[in-house]
């Protein structure tokens, strides 16, 4: 293909990607429900058309889930279970078209001047505020805006380095409504309740980092840490935005799933602000370059996460017709389950699937009706956050990697105790959660 008509197809993905978000959220609208079913067909058309430009360890991954989706699907065919076929493609749908309105995030200017670095213990705890904080809101972007920084003020960037941007960006993902594994966990268990899992999901996110500083401290590595000093400039953006959706959850919009508010809110103040600041034509030009660029390019996770959809879906459809409508893997979901889902999930992450992969498994064997939404919900949090760290074909791991020439497994390999230290304090979450949280 010339790059010419290269340049029109990335630029009509781009827009595809938009419109399916947009089709997603007129569909929320009463009466328009049906435009969900739109939505899906046009993010799956998008990654269809892109796959040539999906990265070969994607497509194994997705080739297996869609592969194991439709021997699923032809399961559940001779039972007596309904079949959704026109909803079939819709699995995911709500993270897909919250990742493409979170992506608008990106287009937030670096307000990040140069100052000093800051260093030792203090370094440790700016930088991992500066990446989680940022993180929360425009999710890989803050690590490389920080990491790109790191690899100015230091002479050659450490593995304590390395290890502070990986999980300082994967714990964000323990509470932050803008990211992706609190959107899955929303959707595994949709009757969660947020707030409780932010209660517990930010002081272990705060606890990752003490135990990162205690690791340095023993491997007696703080000395030479060179840190990324925090700026209160650069959070007035991410608090606002926050602050905003949280308003709109509990005040304004009570029946609408939060990723929905997310999804609807991110691209909208993005804009607005880049239409205060710039003015219309220079708008225009940022959403236009976003789109052909951006957009056009994420083909790579979209497609995984619907993949994943799709196996949820025809797998609990599969299991449904054999062994009944209220079939689950365990006769009851409390710590013991709970913990032992963490661990199945962690190990699949560890062979080099996504933890996406064992979450999806997990929600079509143990659903979420008769259980603790928010322990459910929770396993899927924590899952995300350590299962990411420690898998060498994460993409955080491979994104650093490729970006900063390192070796993957050794960023992977660097995190294990970190992994196995956090397992810890995770079972001791659930367990709160098990014994506290009503059912």
């Amino acid at each position: 293909m010339s790059i010419q008509g290269w340049e029109i197809s990335a630029r009509t993905a781009g827009y595809g990607v938009a419109l399916g978000c947009v089709c997603f959220l007129m569909a929320l609208i009463p009466g328009l429900d049906g435009l969900s079913v739109v939505s899906a067909l046009v993010y799956w058309c998008v990654c269809a058309s892109s796959w040539a430009k999906i990265n070969p360890r994607n497509k194994r991954q997705i080739g297996f889930l869609l592969a194991i989706g439709t021997v699923a699907l032809l399961v559940a065919v001779p039972t007596d279970v309904s079949i959704p076929v026109i909803h079939l493609l819709e699995g995911n749908l709500a993270i897909v078209a919250m990742l493409t309105g979170v992506s608008f995030l990106g287009l937030l200017p670096d307000t990040l001047k140069s100052q000093k670095p800051v260093l030792a213990s203090r370094g440790v705890f700016s930088t991992w505020a500066s990446v989680q904080l940022l993180g929360a809101v425009i999710n890989m972007s803050a690590v490389f805006v920080v990491g790109d920084k790191l690899q100015r003020l230091s002479s050659q960037m450490s593995s304590a380095q390395f290890s502070v941007l990986i999980r300082a960006l994967t714990s964000a993902g323990w509470w932050s409504p803008f990211f992706a594994s609190v959107a899955v966990a929303l959707s595994v268990a949709p009757n969660a309740q947020f707030h409780h899992l932010a209660m517990i999901g930010l002081p272990i996110a705060v606890l990752a980092c003490v135990i990162s500083w205690w690791e340095f401290k023993r491997r007696d590595v703080l000395t030479g840490f060179v840190g990324f000093p925090l700026t209160l400039q650069s959070l007035t953006f991410p608090v606002v935005l926050a602050i905003l959706v949280l308003f709109f959850h509990y005040y304004v919009l009570p029946d609408v799933a939060i990723l929905s508010i997310v999804t609807l809110l991110s691209p909208v103040s993005v804009i607005l602000w880049l239409w205060l600041r710039g003015g219309p034509r220079q708008t225009k030009q940022r959403l236009q370059n976003h789109a052909d660029i951006r957009l056009a390019n994420m083909a790579n996770e979209l497609s995984l996460f619907l993949a994943a959809g799709f196996l949820t879906t025809t797998v609990g459809l599969a299991l449904k017709g054999w062994l009944g409508e209220g079939w689950s893997l365990f006769d009851q979901f409390g710590f013991f389950e709970a913990y032992l889902c963490y661990l199945a999930i962690c190990g699949i992450a560890l062979l080099g699937l996504h933890p996406i992969v064992g979450i999806s498994l997990m929600s079509s064997m143990v659903p979420y009706h008769d259980v603790n939404n928010t322990l459910l919900a929770f396993v899927s949090l924590c899952a995300w956050a350590v299962g990411t760290s420690i898998s060498p074909l994460s993409g955080i791991n491979l994104s650093i990697s490729g970006k900063y020439a390192v070796d993957n497994y050794q960023l992977a390999k660097s995190n294990w105790w970190y992994g196995a230290v956090m397992s810890f304090w995770v079972a001791v979450a659930m367990l709160i959660l098990s014994s506290v949280l009503p059912t």
